[in-house]
């Protein structure tokens, strides 16, 4: 485990209490203490003022910056330092809103600032600053290998937990790994995500996290993507690709009504294909199949796999041959509900390929031999096996 008086120990406390922003907790304790050095009382890093130790500090006022005595509190363990910090200003306490309230942690950081935690009015400036910095970094710092197919890029995605989950050290299930391997995530929890790489055996993929959270396995079912497009009022009103309307290097850029090229691209742009040929025209068939689906369906979908060309597909593990190769397969899963209703729900409605991924956190659809989705229940999948 960490210790407790290091960036990494702070953030793990302030996630355990379940704060959104325990990236914004340790960057109080770096400048409250001067990263661990200076505690203001026995175990307060973070220069929370109470009965306690009578100590001099500096103030900011109308007539300048002056020096007095306060009192800051003493606590038994960092822990409930870091427990009374986030009761007191993140979450709701009495009549108090929590700066967990905030939509962004640039945000939360002015909200400490005008809630009156500190007197220094860069306060806001100075944590984002501390913030900035350990992303800068953490991005020089992160492994890259030749087997690896991360780019690192700022803020590819947002994405926030649905469930009580895990960031976990490796693709297996959580009760599987220990202590030192696995952090708890509340339900509710955002990230940022700099950077994603796909798992084509399941639906776990490798972020790596903003803020020198650092890089960690993810179930993807467990999660859904923040800023998702919003269904227009016509069902119909495709983004048609030959009249050049589709930037395939904005991630953000809608296909369909509801799928990026993000999604479509599992946010690599080594993927985007070619400008000539037929490629583009099966992707976006497909994608138009996935609409068809979750219109049928009523609900979101998330998308665990699209197109990915070799040699990609056989990097993150695509058995040779893949359809999703010619961008003709899907691999997806329902974000709010059961995975074993959806796949009873759409093996009744396709009529192309269907493997059966439930196992492992995902359906994959194919549109072989002409196939595709019929929303009257009836028909079955040209082909269909197990993961």
């Amino acid at each position: 485990m960490y210790k407790h008086n290091s960036w990494e120990g702070i953030h793990y406390l302030a996630e355990k209490e379940g704060t959104r922003y325990p990236e914004l907790v340790a960057a109080q304790w770096q400048l409250e203490s001067g990263g661990g050095e200076h505690a203001s009382g026995k175990h307060n890093y973070f220069g929370l003022k109470g009965s306690g130790t009578l100590k001099e500090t500096e103030e900011e006022t109308e007539q300048g910056r002056i020096s007095e005595l306060a009192e800051f509190m003493d606590f038994n363990t960092i822990a409930s330092s870091v427990k009374y910090l986030i009761t007191r200003w993140y979450k709701d306490w009495d009549k108090y809103e929590g700066v967990d309230r905030a939509s962004t942690i640039e945000e939360a950081a002015e909200q400490l600032q005008t809630q009156g935690y500190a007197t220094d009015s860069e306060y806001a400036a100075k944590l984002l600053k501390i913030l900035h910095d350990k992303r800068d970094q953490s991005v020089e710092a992160s492994p890259m290998t030749e087997n690896t197919s991360i780019q690192l890029k700022p803020d590819l995605f947002k994405m926030e937990a649905i469930v009580d989950t895990f960031l976990k050290k490796a693709a297996v299930q959580s009760s599987d790994l220990p202590l030192d391997e696995k952090v708890f995530v509340n339900k509710g929890r955002v990230c940022s995500v700099v950077a994603s790489t796909e798992i084509a055996a399941d639906s776990h993929c490798i972020v790596e996290l903003d803020y020198s959270a650092g890089q960690w396995f993810v179930f993807k079912p467990h999660w859904k993507l923040l800023g998702a497009p919003v269904e227009p009022s016509a069902a119909d009103d495709y983004t048609v690709d030959i009249v050049g309307l589709i930037d395939w290097s904005d991630f953000s850029s809608l296909v369909t009504p509801n799928l990026t090229v993000g999604e479509i691209l599992q946010w690599d742009s080594r993927r985007i294909p070619p400008a000539n040929g037929a490629v583009r025209s099966r992707i976006i068939r497909t994608a138009h199949e996935f609409e068809a689906i979750r219109r049928g369906w009523k609900h979101p979908l998330g998308v665990s796999s699209f197109y990915r060309p070799e040699p990609i597909n056989s990097a993150v593990g695509g058995v040779p041959g893949s359809q999703h190769t010619q961008g003709t397969a899907i691999d997806i899963y329902p974000v709010d509900g059961s995975i074993y209703k959806f796949y009873d729900w759409i093996r009744r409605r396709w009529t192309g390929g269907l493997g059966d991924g439930r196992a492992r956190g995902f359906i994959h659809l194919d549109t072989r031999r002409s196939g595709g989705f019929v929303p009257g229940a009836g028909v079955r999948p040209a082909v269909s096996w197990t993961y």
